[in-house]
């Protein structure tokens, strides 16, 4: 009788336990912080950009949150590139997403309301039909924000009759240097190696100069690679001669041999007419530039440009006739 009375008591204090426990656990989860969850919204569905302008895609945050919110704009589709044509949001997408690929992020501060995307169309000097892209916006980073919006951009052509200047050398070479070698018994031996292909725009600076019956003026000089300049001006009637300035070259190693640097010339009226003249023969990696010699060591004549009535004709650096209006 002891043994069945004991048994039904560790059964009732079990069972007890039991509820008591359950019944603890739902209060604390009652009483815990759940992520703070909303959702971001917005009525424009497509957009229509000029190259060198601006937007925005403007979100409404259906209530505030007390952190930062990420929300990632993947790039779906379209033949307008990301970079070269256009850019959104403030940073470019990285793993911090968990979505590798093409794409830009943007993050809104703890208790936003509203936030804006920006997008920027990239002016460039070509003369191009209208491009899109499609960009899909959605949440990311660890905060639950509900968002799903697609927006297409349209990028239309910008055509002045300003003179535009585009000068591109990123390209790579191969080039052999001599590297010295200590051996496993403490030798030094000289061997020849290949170095492997190299940006030229880590190792070479260009500017572009203008010179003509009024005097000379660089076209562009920043340091950037490549080198652009759009809005020159409207050129006069008159010929003008266009030099391509070499500044600087500063291989990592010593080459056995000089290697030619090659570059690409565009010239013309932005957005409207323009050639591209292409050279691999004027310079090598050990022609004279302007850096070390001073202004000018590093000129060569790239193109002709003359205007008559408003209209070009451009001949290349030997004279021959490339391209005219």
């Amino acid at each position: 009788m002891k043994n069945i009375i004991k048994t039904s008591l560790k059964s009732s204090l079990l069972a007890l336990t039991l509820v008591c426990f359950t019944g603890c656990m739902d209060d604390d989860l009652d009483g815990m912080d759940a992520l703070p969850k909303t959702s971001a919204t917005t009525t424009v569905s497509s957009l229509t950009l000029t190259e060198g302008t601006s937007a925005v895609i403007p979100f409404t945050m259906e209530r505030a949150i007390n952190a930062p919110s990420q929300f990632k704009i993947e790039v779906v589709s379209g033949n307008a590139i990301q970079n070269v044509d256009f850019t959104a949001g403030t940073a470019g997408m990285d793993a911090d997403t968990g979505l590798p690929g093409n794409g830009y992020e943007i993050t809104v501060p703890a208790f936003a309301t509203s936030f804006d995307i920006p997008v920027n169309a990239m002016m460039d000097i070509y003369a191009e039909p209208t491009e899109n892209v499609v960009l899909k916006i959605s949440a990311a980073g660890v905060r639950t924000v509900l968002a799903d919006a697609t927006v297409t951009v349209n990028i239309e052509n910008a055509a002045s009759q300003d003179l535009g200047v585009l000068l591109e050398w990123d390209s790579y070479v191969t080039y052999e240097y001599e590297d010295t070698v200590t051996e496993e018994d403490g030798d030094d031996t000289d061997d020849v190696v290949l170095k492997e292909t190299e940006n030229l725009c880590g190792i070479v600076d260009f500017d572009v100069l203008e010179i003509n019956s009024g005097g000379g003026a660089y076209i562009v000089g920043t340091g950037d690679c490549p080198e652009i300049e759009y809005a020159y001006g409207v050129l006069a009637d008159d010929t003008y001669d266009v030099y391509v300035d070499l500044f600087d070259v500063t291989p990592t190693e010593t080459p056995l041999a000089p290697f030619a640097i090659p570059f690409k010339l565009t010239l013309g009226k932005t957005g409207t007419f323009t050639t591209t003249l292409e050279y691999d023969d004027i310079y090598t990696s050990d022609s004279a530039t302007s850096a070390p010699n001073g202004a000018g060591a590093g000129m060569a004549l790239a193109a002709q440009i003359v205007v008559s009535g408003g209209l070009y004709t451009i001949y290349d650096k030997d004279g021959n006739l490339v391209a005219a209006e």
